[in-house]
Parts: structure tokens; sequence; C-alpha cells
């Protein structure tokens, strides 16, 4: 937080003396499309924004998105099989179910499933990836349902030019491998992009392997002068074990076994999205996506004795239209839009794995619509800049029980939120901007935490559990030091109620009492003569209940600090070291609101690489070597305190994490 405070006040006195610092120009304000759904530079948005560029991706040797967001000061990952396939991710201080206030979208469209389950992040070939947008923060305003902690938008490339090819290739411990391919180019008003890519690996710890195989066609066609339109159809495939959880003991002797025999799950994904663009330059513009999804996961958790196959189609429509016009004789932009999603589940549930004694049959629906007003005004020559946006948002979960030997769950409930959010950018220079932004938010049960339809204990529709709501205040900004040195951060507020979480003493999702969470992160990045290159980030979080019984007592799966260092070491013969360290302190285990159990134990990782990339040869070509873990340390990222059916009493379940892992493997671009 002093980094961040100090930041501020840098601001601060450029705000007093911005006529020395408007003599020099920032030379790399970025063009983004998340913060505000409109294309729109970083230095007139107020908000703390990030992009990581296929460049990047390129030259890192990263294996998954997940991967490459981890760098992101801000953005954390829990995993319960110790790989990326279903890790949970985790943005402004939030515990368990974290992923499910995080926005993730591909190309502008929710990943976000309905029910609790996370996202598959291996549907997302890497190599497809143009840039990842990270906007921390709320974005209930524009994006309705799960934008509390922040939004991630993953951007695929559209295919331009010359006709181009990209393959890569690595192998590493435990068996891990993967193997990428790409084509792209235009033709005429043609344009098209194709991708495939397979991971696989038999995991750190007994039971942990995945298969993943993904592919996806995106064409493009200029129809007249600043009208195109687009389609995109993407499939994958991911089969993976869970290992489950280990008792502290059991960790301590053999992090690597595992506790459950035969759990596994496949999740095979569609999706088609059809889109729009049209537009008059500056004056006008209007989008729109048409989209399908078809997700089918059968899960075998033979430690529960629950065999269940789920289908989820998923029908989108969200048009946008925006409106550049002058107010008052000032330049201003208003933007129009609304969300319309429906999701239709069928869930069965067998008594066997081979599915032949169906004992439960369930139908859920979740209809949500949204419209949404954003408009921005210019003042002061367009130092300041002045933003509102107001959202209303509706949503009806219904479930119809089909086939049942016991309870049933026919009932249905609306729910509604009506936010809003104020915001204000000062851009006293080119080098400077400083923002400060109030904005309300919400998120709505998933379907399986408002219909339970698990077993545990009962199934039943939990009509009483209300939707969570907020309030958060945040202030950051950026500021570019010299030409080789920039800093970013902000600072924030979060006031929340209803948060929902599982309460292993009554089996059921209920709301927890109001809790407050205070937070920062700040970024620095700095280049040395294009022979070093650094970048570090600290992010900060306290997160604690407000009040009722545990008033005063952490919110578990938090921790307070994590510390983030990466840097890259120009060679000679065309060599780069690459090395990262990480830093993550203490939490409380999830389960434990009342922090009365052992803590989960911080942890240092460190991770190097050693990379190359000829000048000679056509093209880009890069190889590379690296090492995770390097220490070999021995830790786990997650833990719940639950109940233990062997010896019916309450203890704390252990998820391991991998030990030294090595990476071998290329790319080449041509």
């Amino acid at each position: 937080m002093i980094k961040m405070i100090g930041a501020l006040a840098l601001l601060a006195l450029l705000v007093q003396n911005p006529v020395q610092a408007l003599e020099q120009e920032e030379p790399d304000i970025e063009v983004v499309v998340t913060a505000t759904r409109v294309e729109e530079r970083t230095d007139r948005i107020p908000a703390s924004v990030s992009v990581i560029t296929a460049e990047d991706l390129f030259a890192s040797g990263k294996t998954t998105v997940v991967e490459a967001l981890e760098s992101v000061a801000g953005v954390s990952f829990r995993s319960t099989s110790g790989n990326a396939s279903k890790a949970e991710v985790s943005m402004g201080g939030f515990g368990e179910n974290a992923h499910g206030r995080v926005l993730v979208l591909l190309d502008g469209r929710r990943l976000n499933r309905p029910d609790m389950a996370g996202i598959n992040w291996l549907q997302v070939p890497l190599e497809s990836v143009e840039r990842v947008e990270v906007v921390r923060g709320s974005g209930s305003v524009l994006y309705g349902d799960h934008a509390v902690g922040g939004v991630i938008n993953i951007i695929t490339k559209k295919g331009a030019g010359e006709l181009a090819v990209s393959a890569s290739a690595l192998g590493g411990s435990y068996g891990l491998n993967q193997e990428r391919a790409g084509v792209e180019g235009a033709a005429g008003r043609l344009s098209f992009y194709a991708d495939a890519e397979h991971t696989s690996a038999e995991g750190y710890r007994e039971r942990s392997a995945y298969r993943s195989l993904g592919a996806g066609v995106r064409l493009g066609l200029e129809l007249g002068e600043n009208t195109a339109g687009a389609l995109s159809l993407s499939y994958s495939r991911l089969f993976y074990q869970m290992p489950g959880a280990l008792w502290k003991e059991e960790m301590q002797a053999d992090p690597t076994g595992a506790k459950n025999p035969a759990d596994e799950a496949t999740d095979q994904v569609l999706n088609i999205d059809l889109g729009f663009s049209a537009g008059g330059g500056e004056a006008w513009g209007l989008e729109g996506s048409l989209a399908y999804g078809l997700k089918f996961i059968q899960t075998d958790l033979t430690s529960f004795a629950s065999y269940t196959d789920l289908a989820l189609h998923t029908f989108a429509l969200t048009p946008r239209f925006s409106l550049g016009l002058p107010l008052f004789g000032l330049p201003s932009r208003l933007t129009l839009g609304s969300d319309a999603y429906l999701d239709l589940l069928d869930l069965k549930r067998f008594m066997d794995k081979e599915r032949e004694r169906k004992d439960f049959e369930a139908g859920i629906s979740k209809l949500s619509l949204g419209a949404y007003a954003q408009g921005e005004i210019a003042m002061l020559e367009e130092a300041l800049l002045l933003s509102a946006g107001l959202r209303y948002d509706l949503a009806r979960i219904s479930a119809e029980t089909l086939l049942t030997a016991g309870s049933e769950i026919d009932a249905a409930e609306t729910h509604q939120a009506l936010v809003y959010d104020l915001g204000l950018v000062t851009r006293p220079a080119e080098r400077a901007r400083l923002y400060v932004k109030f904005t309300t938010l919400f998120r709505y049960p998933f379907t399986d935490e408002q219909a339970s339809v698990y077993g545990y204990p009962s199934d039943e529709f939990l009509s009483d559990l209300k939707p969570e709501r907020g309030t958060q205040v945040e202030a950051g900004g950026r500021l570019r030091l010299l030409e080789a040195l920039s800093l970013e951060g902000r600072a924030y507020l979060l006031d929340m109620e209803d948060e929902i979480a599982f309460n292993p003493a009554t089996f059921r999702n209920e709301n927890l009492d109001r809790t407050r969470h205070l937070g920062g992160e700040v970024e620095v990045k700095a280049t040395q003569a294009e022979s070093l290159e650094l970048s570090a980030g600290y992010a900060f979080s306290r997160a604690v209940f407000s009040g009722g019984a545990n008033e005063g007592h952490q919110v578990p799966l938090v921790p307070n600090h994590r510390v983030r260092l990466d840097s890259t070491l120009k060679l000679p013969f065309e060599l780069a070291l690459k090395a990262c360290g990480s830093y993550t302190s203490d939490s409380f285990v999830g389960g434990d609101p009342a922090n009365a159990q052992e803590k989960l134990d911080g942890v240092m990782l460190l991770a190097l690489s050693l990379h190359y990339r000829p000048s000679s040869v056509p093209g880009k070509l890069e190889l590379f070597v690296g090492v995770d873990n390097l220490l070999d340390t021995r830790y786990a990222e997650t833990a719940y305190y639950g109940f233990d059916p062997e010896t019916y009493t309450y203890r704390t379940g252990y998820y391991p994490s991998p030990g030294r892992t090595w990476k071998l493997g290329g790319a080449y671009r041509y």
C-alpha cells in the first residue's frame, strides 16, 4: 500500500504542475474495448487495465491462458487438481466461489456458466489469442452478472494480410505435452483464422491426469465501408481426473497421493458466434452478436456414488449502439445496449457409472435480460472526463423435477438489480492519468446454488437465497516517470451484502453476513537499454466480516499479500534468461469463517527459463527450456474445512500443488 500511496502522491503533483509534464508525449497508450465495450484509449478510462499481447505470449513460454494471467497483479488462481483446466480465478479479495465474481469473456461473449462449475480454460487455444484485457474492479453496469471483482476479455485473432502459419510444441515433467498449429490470412474482403491445440499430462498427483483438444475457425467479411460480419466456430473436449483432498498428515507423508480412486469428468463445448458491426467513424457505431453454446458434461464422482450428465444450451443476443455528439458544445459519447441470455440445463443423475439406473432428472433454466446506458463528456480540452452509467437487470431461475425418487424442486425465483456508476478521469499530462470511480454491483445465485440438485444432503430449491449486492469506490492512475519506467495502481473499498457460500454445518448454500474488502494493486514496469526488462506486481487485500457472529474475522481463502517479480535479461548469442519469483501470504482455509482452524501456509515460488530467438531464421522462431517451482516447494494453494464421512468429524482437507516441473519447447511463426 505504501507504493500505491506514493504513486498517487506523484500523480497529484503532476496535477498541480501539468505544463512541465506536457512537454513529453506518452508513446504507448493502448486502445482497449473491455472497459467501456467500445474502443477507447486507456488514458480515458476510469479503471485499472492490464493487457497481455500475442507477442507477450509467444515470447513467454506459457502453456495456458491461466499461466499468462498469473503475471497480472490482482489476478490469482486456485486449483483442486493441480492443473489449469478447471482453475478457479479470483479478483478483488474473494474466497470461496471467487470465480463467480469474475466475468470471463471470449471476444466479448460470456464464458461463465450459469451453474457453480468453473470455466474450462483450455477451451481457448493459446495460439488463437490476439490479446487479453484485464479490467480490475466492478463492471456490473456494462456487463451485469458476475462482473464484481473484475472482467477478463480474451480476444482472439481474426486473420489479416498475407498467409501466415504458426506451430509450437513442448514437453515436460509428469507427462506434459502440447502441440499447437494455426493459419491465418486474407483474400479480398474475406479474412480467416483457424487453429488447433492438444494438451495432455499425467499430473503431479496420482489420478490428476488431463487431456484437452480444442479447435476453432473464424471468418470475417467486409460488407462495405465500415461494415463487417464475422462467424466463429469452436469445439473443445476436456477429460480430467479429480484426485481429491488429503488430510494434513497424508499431504506431509506423500503430496502426490490421491484420495478419490475413480473421480473424473469429461467436458465437451461447442460455440457458434455470428457478429456484425457498422459505423460512421467517431459519429456512431453499431455492433451485435448472436451466439449459441452447447456444453455436455459427464461427471463420475465414485467417491460419492454420484454420476451425472449435464446438457447446457446457451443462447445470447448482445446488440450495442454508440453515438458521438456534442453536449453543451463539449465532446461526448453515449453507449446504449442490451444483453439477453437464456440458459437451459438438463441434469440427469444416476446410481451407477454405466448409467443404467437413473434416480433423478431436472430441467433448470435461467433467463437474464439487461439494458444499460453509459455516457461520457470531455472538458478542459479533454484533460477532464466525466462518465456515468445505469443498468437494469432481471433474471428468472426456474426448476422442474422430471424424475425423482425423493425430493422435488419445482419452483422459480425472480431477481432484479438496478446499478449505476460515476467516474472521473483527469489527464493533466500525456504521461499521467488519475481517476476515481464509484459503482454499485450485484451477482445472481448460480443455478445450483439456488436449486441444490446434487443430493447433499437432499434436493432443494432455496427460495430464500438472495442475490449478492455491494458498493465500491476506487481511485488510481498511471504515471510514466521516465521513458523506460511506468507505474500503475489503484486502491479500492468494497462493501458486500449477502455473499453466498456453502455452510458445512447446515449443508446449505447461505447468504453470509456483510463483508468489507479493502485492497489495491500496483504494477511497475522498467526497461533498461533493451538489455533488461523488469516488471513487478503487488496486490493487497483484507476481507473481513463487518457484521454478524463473525464480525471482525477474515474471509477464508483471501491472502493479505501477493507479490510477483518478472525479469528478462538479454544475453549474448540471442539468448534471454527469464526469472520469476512470487510470494503469497497465508490465509484461513475455506469453510472457516470463525478463523478457528489452522491457516493455509504462505508460499514463495521461483521459476527460470532460457530462451533462444535466432534472427537469421525467416519468420519468428523461439526455443526455450524452463523450470517451475525451482526449489521443489511442497505447498497447497487451497484447502477446505468440512465434514469427514469416514470419521464423522470435521477436518481440513488440502489440495497439493505441483512440485518442480521442467518444460522444453519451441514456437515458430512465418
